[in-house]
């Protein structure tokens, strides 16, 4: 009883300072079978399907101090805590795999522990409330975190949204009942790809009736394996399985994994570089297997420091960052750049200037000169030097960027820069240098660029709603490919069409492709591979040369504390956001219609934002629609996805089917519950200003 006490205060007290303390590890409902994670100091709570459950005991925890060797039992619901010698310990917290919470480890050495379960030396200064891991679950939105393996380098870890958890469940219950119905549709040669991939042994059978029989009973196979097998089998393929906490659910995603395939069940993808630094290309793999610089450590930056900065706000990212530069700037007196350009040649001469100067001069003071002015390069000087640049690097006419498939606002790298530029590569090397230096030398560029590049720039995970940003057109494409019953009936084979300057072309996805149909069998493959297409190969060379430029001057892990919406106000700075103009181009739907901004949820709303500072504004704006930028014309010009004006607007939604605003970004609306008070509105969309950017529920 004093022990559950322990816990139950330490509970309030944690949620007092608006943290959630994972005392329990998640549990799967047997009724509906999704995740849920216990409420803290509950031992009996409901599933939303009306389940009552029981949350899991925790055993009791016994760590031995690594410099006294005493055995101990850390207090309950204390992750931090003291032994009698005056050590301060973190005790090994029992993490999840379904939920990576991000913790602090020690600043310095860790002694080794002598024995299994050994409590961590830590920080004198670092209080228990400071170490505590800050796991915010949102069943209603995926999330993205950066995790420190056990190879000591930086992971993805990917949170299911309440969507996605349900879609793989709907596939892992229809899994055995849809081989009964389909399996003798199969050839022999079909099925045993499919059981290779479970690794289940087809060398003893020699009829297709055997197979059909192991196919029939895969899972009463697979269960004969070990987890340590399960899993072996699982890596093997591109499908996350952090969901997965008992040996049967692995069972389970195994087989349904072999009879539906990997596409399915599989993550975001991350590119990754191939080739040589002189003549970089990329690709692309699993975010689960993305391992973020393996060579880290001559940055002298531990990937526990980057863990611990990814959870920090904004502000502290941004002082964080600029430490980093500043420590790595060489001295003045070290050697100086000195460009000198002409104003009428100013690209060219710049171009010229930059591509002479090795990785580490980047990092050197830069004084500009423009040829035939008189002036002092004091900063202003150099400001307007990044802002010419810039500006036409990214003008449309020079051929290296396309405005994206969404508006006029962004910019995407287009396809073809090859055929209007012949040195389109170094340009865009040239380009990311700039960039690169510009965010090294606190410089503001005024061109975005649209999401996925941002993400491409960090290493996050490339998923298939990201295609909506560049194709809006083929997204939704793909989404109907996806829920039709009978691909066969569109006709598809593995190749899609490109348009060069007005001609259409044809090229395949995968060497044969026009020799393949797309069957219900191989779906998933031709969408993956058509998203690969889209969102790498077509502008692969462009922006292999783009990021490599950027990593000259600033390495990627000094960037990876940073989420892609943060990246833009750190590149692009924070737009001065009118909220008076923002109230007056609005329009209003649903229950909010009739009163429209005169509504009481409506009024709530605007004092909310007329109350943030521009950050909080700017953050909110990209949440709305997907950048931060405002059209030169106001909110007046904003664009939809089709490139003609879509006034922002608002819908009304019950305060049932959601409790966060949620955001459809390409028509420039978001869905605002019907909250019943003020503090309710503030609460929440307070919340949605700052949550990390995978949190939000976006189309």
């Amino acid at each position: 009883m004093g022990n559950e006490s322990s816990r139950r205060n330490a509970a309030r007290s944690n949620a007092n300072n608006n943290f959630t303390r994972q005392n329990q590890g998640p549990v799967r409902c047997p009724r509906c079978r999704m995740l849920l994670q216990p409420p803290a100091g509950h031992d009996r709570f409901l599933c939303p399907c009306g389940q009552m459950l029981q949350a899991p005991q925790q055993q009791q925890m016994r760590v031995r101090c690594p410099r006294c060797q005493q055995t101990l039992v850390p207090p309950p619901g204390s992750p931090i805590f003291r032994c009698s010698c005056g050590t301060a310990l973190r005790a090994p917290m029992q993490r999840g795999q379904s939920a990576r919470a991000i913790q602090r480890v020690p600043s310095g050495p860790t002694p080794s522990p002598s024995a299994p379960g050994g409590g961590e030396v830590v920080d004198e200064n670092m209080m228990p409330d400071d170490v505590v891991a800050n796991q915010l679950y949102r069943p209603d939105a995926e999330q993205w975190l950066r995790n420190t393996g056990e190879d000591g380098h930086l992971h993805w870890v990917r949170l299911l949204s309440a969507k996605s958890e349900e879609k793989i469940s709907s596939y892992e219950n229809k899994t055995m009942e849809d081989i009964a119905r389909n399996v003798n549709n199969l050839t022999s040669e079909q099925m045993m790809e499919k059981l290779a991939v479970m690794r289940i042994d087809t060398s003893d059978a020699f009829e297709k009736s055997e197979l059909v029989d192991m196919l029939m009973n895969c899972r009463d196979l697979l269960s004969k394996m070990s987890i340590k097998q399960l899993k072996a089998a699982l890596d093997n393929t591109i499908c996350d399985y952090s969901t997965c906490i008992e040996k049967q659910d692995l069972v389970v995603r195994l087989s349904a994994v072999g009879w539906f395939g990997e596409g399915y069940f599989s993550d975001g993808f991350v590119r990754v570089f191939t080739g040589t630094p002189s003549n970089p290309s990329l690709d692309w793999v699993p975010a689960a297997k993305f391992t973020l610089d393996p060579y880290y450590k001559k940055y002298q930056i531990r990937t526990i420091e980057i863990e611990e900065m990814c959870s920090k706000p904004f502000n502290e990212k941004v002082k964080w960052f600029r430490k980093v530069c500043r420590d790595n700037k060489i001295k003045w007196e070290d050697g100086r750049v000195h460009i000198k350009v002409r104003r009428d040649q100013l690209l060219r001469d710049s171009f010229m200037n930059f591509n002479r100067l090795k990785p580490e001069d980047l990092r050197r003071f830069l004084r500009f000169e423009f040829l035939g002015e008189e002036g002092v390069d004091a900063g202003g000087v150099a400001r307007e030097w990044f802002e010419l640049v810039t500006d036409q690097c990214f003008n449309v006419d020079f051929g290296l960027f396309e405005y994206s498939g969404v508006d006029n606002i962004c910019y995407q790298i287009n396809p073809s820069s090859g055929i209007a530029n012949e040195l389109h590569e170094q340009y865009f090397l040239f380009l990311g240098r700039v960039i690169g230096k510009a965010l090294f030398d606190q410089q503001i560029i005024r061109a975005h660029v649209t999401q996925p590049i941002f993400k491409h720039i960090l290493g996050w995970p490339i998923t298939m709603e990201d295609i909506e940003f560049i194709d809006p057109q083929v997204y939704r494409s793909l989404q109907d490919i996806e829920a039709c019953e009978d691909i066969e009936d569109l006709y598809l084979d593995f190749t899609t069409n490109i348009e060069v300057f007005g001609e259409t072309q044809t090229i395949p996805l995968k060497p044969g492709g026009e020799e393949i149909d797309v069957t219900n069998y191989n779906r998933q493959e031709y969408m993956q591979l058509k998203m690969k297409h889209i969102m790498l190969d077509r502008t692969k060379s462009q922006l292999a040369h783009f990021l490599r430029g950027v990593y000259d001057v600033i390495p990627e892990i000094w960037l990876s504390i940073f989420d892609y919406r943060e990246l833009e106000l750190l590149l692009c700075g924070l737009p001065n956001i009118n909220v008076q103009d923002w109230k007056n181009n609005t329009i209003y739907k649903g229950q909010y219609a009739s009163k429209g901004a005169k509504h009481k949820v409506i009024q709530w709303f605007w004092e909310t934002l007329e109350n943030a500072n521009q950050e909080q504004r700017a953050r909110f704006l990209q949440f709305c629609t997907g950048t931060s930028r405002v059209p030169v014309q106001g909110f007046r010009a904003l664009q939809g996805s089709d490139g003609n004006i879509k006034t922002f607007n608002i819908v009304s939604i019950d305060l049932k089917t959601c409790m966060y605003p949620r955001a459809h970004t390409c028509f420039n609306r978001i869905e605002l519950p019907l909250y019943k008070n003020r503090e309710q509105l503030v609460n929440f969309v307070t919340q949605t200003i700052n949550m990390d950017p995978t949190g939000f529920t976006m189309e």
